[in-house]
């Protein structure tokens, strides 16, 4: 909820307590909101109080929305500090069945999300799942775009749970589309870091940690020190498991600065330990000690029996380098007790969890029981109506026999002429047939139509110019001159279209395959069409990162953009806006051209890339074109190896998508700072 923008996320939250006691009622409930959050992670038993405080003030304000929010976060108490997921599920219940009533959108989002949750805690992943795609759902049919990428992330990482990464990776490449879109700068952070994960644990390092660098970026940009911190910790764990030790010892040191800062005890207590590790790893027993009983110091402040064993195996292994048996031994004997205490409590836990677990499917089955019973109930119900509804039609069918039987004779003949007139539109079908035999040599015959035209007009003016230009005014010249160069560039279009496509039929056209960046590719275009934009006061907006890089035929890349440009600004109305984005995925480039423009119409779209069909429509400012261009991309796109398709609402715009090559033979380039 964005509650640590500040330095120091503990003063910040001092703050906020200083101003929990000054302000009225309304602004408590706005505060304890951004607070409640923090407490989870850090003081999970203040977090509780709190959200006890916030119910007790929305009941004295009869404020529902944050009843149900209160309600919300006494339901995760009971579910994360007593694991009592019953109770949870109960609870979470009640506040589906208010947030429904009250038309709150946002928290019935949210309640679906936690109830994914529970299914967590209980080890049900694929329930958890179900939740989590009710909730995707549910956010995209209501537009809460604050919401969308979140619940795409949450998916993802139960896919990765399952170890179904093809899925995980398609809800995140999804979550990152929509949260560039509205440039949620947070959310594409965090969907960089889940992508990281999904990369390392594929053994997909290099790819890893360009993710993790790229959400470090971010995280540097909104000053976000304590998500920082774990994405430099994260690049350092990654570069360990590459054994590349000295640029993991960098990025642990970077972490431990920031965490050390803001007085971060679980970050510092992580990464004392990892740095610790790596000095054991390089023989430097006395500094591994040395860290990792500051690790073991902060383990200890906030009571992490997980970080504390870590500590104790840590430190075992540094003394047995230095052949200090008696201190070895003493650590040693740590680790056996502390880590038979988190099997005991492990152990306990998940005797409960598996009580709970079989009482939510005791529910569940209950819930399923109840269904079975309704659709019985429902197919009695239908069978007795389909049994009356036979009767009905029985008697329907009874009654048209007789009716068709007296009819026969007349019918016959009627059928007779009926015969006759199919007859006739067969054969009228097959010299259609024949006739599009003969498609392309039409198509050329349209084509030089649409030559005569524009060279008629050229003669009309300039034999007008010739024979009457003592009576003509500077106007009238200035006008007939303004018609002449329109119709000049309307028949150089053509002509270059026209030649461009008869060029690439003939197969002689060689397409040297170059690695390039794209981005510098679409800005010459924008600055070519820059003059026609701003004519019509067009807005263009570049969307990309300048290290995108395909494999393709320059040049005919460059003729496609200009084309696919030129027909967006042809077809966007004064003051309208174009979108130019570029996305890398694993395999391709996809690059889109989106207008507002006057969009084409379902029954057009089918002709544009359709060599048999000229169609053309006139732009905005009744721009002519030849409707040759797309076809010409088509043909470009394709023989580079890529795909081009559109997508359009007629009066809203159009989307005009291509995928190309990414680079080959080039190692990516990898940019991660070393300091914060």
């Amino acid at each position: 909820m964005g509650i640590l923008k500040c330095a120091d996320a503990r003063d910040y939250v001092d703050s906020l307590e200083t101003k929990l006691i000054l302000v009225d009622n309304e602004q408590k409930l706005l505060i304890l909101d951004e607070l409640i959050p923090y407490y989870f992670r850090n003081e999970p038993l203040q977090a509780a109080k709190k959200a006890d405080k916030m119910l007790a003030i929305a009941q004295q304000e009869n404020n529902a929305k944050y009843k149900i929010r209160a309600q919300r976060y006494l339901g995760i108490s009971n579910s994360y500090l007593k694991s009592d997921h019953e109770a949870a599920f109960k609870e979470c219940e009640k506040i589906e069945f208010n947030a429904k009533a009250n038309g709150f959108i946002d928290e019935l989002i949210l309640i679906k999300m936690y109830f994914s949750d529970i299914y967590n805690q209980v080890g049900d992943i694929t329930k958890a799942l179900e939740y989590q795609i009710e909730a995707y759902r549910l956010a995209d049919s209501a537009k809460v775009n604050d919401l969308i990428s979140i619940t795409l992330n949450n998916q993802a990482q139960s896919y990765l749970e399952l170890d179904d990464f093809d899925k995980a990776e398609q809800c995140l490449k999804r979550s990152l589309k929509h949260a560039k879109l509205f440039e949620q700068e947070e959310i594409i952070a965090e969907t960089y870091v889940i992508f990281g994960d999904l990369y390392e644990r594929a053994f997909n390092f290099e790819s890893a940690l360009e993710h993790y660098g790229q959400a470090h970026d971010i995280y540097l940009e909104l000053r976000k020190d304590i998500q920082i911190a774990i994405a430099l910790f994260k690049i350092g764990k990654c570069y360990s498991s590459m054994n590349e030790n000295s640029k993991a010892f960098q990025y642990h040191l970077n972490a431990l600065t920031i965490r050390n800062r803001i007085k971060d005890r679980t970050g510092l207590a992580e990464s004392y330990n990892e740095i610790g590790l790596l000095c054991i790893e390089n023989g430097e027993y006395r500094r591994a000690i040395n860290n990792l009983k500051l690790g073991l110091n902060n383990a200890e402040m906030i009571n992490s029996n997980i970080l504390m064993q870590q500590s104790f195996d840590y430190l075992y292994q540094g003394y047995l380098g230095l052949e200090d048996y008696e201190r070895a031994q003493f650590y040693q004997h740590k680790y056996t007790g502390i880590s038979e205490l988190i099997y005991a409590e492990a152990s306990e836990r998940k005797i409960k969890e598996i009580e709970n677990k079989s009482e939510i499917e005791i529910r569940d089955q209950q819930i399923e029981n109840l269904k079975i019973l309704k659709n019985r109930t429902e197919k009695q119900l239908a069978a007795s109506q389909k049994f009356i509804v036979t009767l009905v039609l029985l008697l329907i069918v009874i009654l048209i026999s007789v009716i068709i039987f007296i009819n026969h004779y007349r019918d016959r003949r009627k059928i007779t002429e009926e015969l006759k007139t199919i007859n006739e539109k067969v054969l009228k079908q097959n010299e259609e047939l024949i006739e599009l035999n003969s498609t392309k040599d039409k198509f050329f015959t349209i084509i030089g139509h649409d030559l005569k035209g524009p060279l008629n007009s050229l003669t009309s003016f300039s034999q007008l110019l010739i024979n009457h230009t003592a009576s003509l005014t500077e106007e009238e010249i200035r006008t007939i001159a303004k018609d002449l160069d329109k119709s000049l560039k309307n028949l150089y279009e053509l002509l270059e279209n026209l030649l461009g496509w008869a060029h690439s039929q003939t197969g002689k056209i060689e397409y040297n395959m170059e690695n390039f960046k794209i981005s510098d590719v679409i800005r010459e275009n924008i600055r070519l069409l820059s003059k026609a934009a701003l004519n019509k006061r067009i807005r263009i907006e570049f969307l990309a990162d300048d290290h995108v890089i395909v494999n393709a035929d320059k040049n005919s890349v460059r003729t496609v953009m200009r084309n696919l440009l030129s027909n967006a600004i042809k077809f966007t109305g004064e003051g309208g806006c174009i979108t130019i984005f570029v996305d890398e995925w694993k395999d391709s480039i996809e690059i889109g051209i989106q207008d507002n423009g006057v969009g084409i119409r379902s029954e057009d779209l089918a002709k544009i890339f359709d060599i048999s069909s000229k169609h053309t429509t006139l732009g905005t400012n009744k721009e002519k074109g030849t409707g040759l261009g797309l076809i010409l991309c088509k043909e470009f796109i394709e023989r580079n190896g890529g795909t081009i398709s559109v997508s359009s609402e007629f009066d809203v715009g159009t989307t005009f998508t291509i995928t190309l090559q990414k680079q080959k033979h080039a190692k990516k380039l990898m940019a991660a700072q070393t300091s914060s």
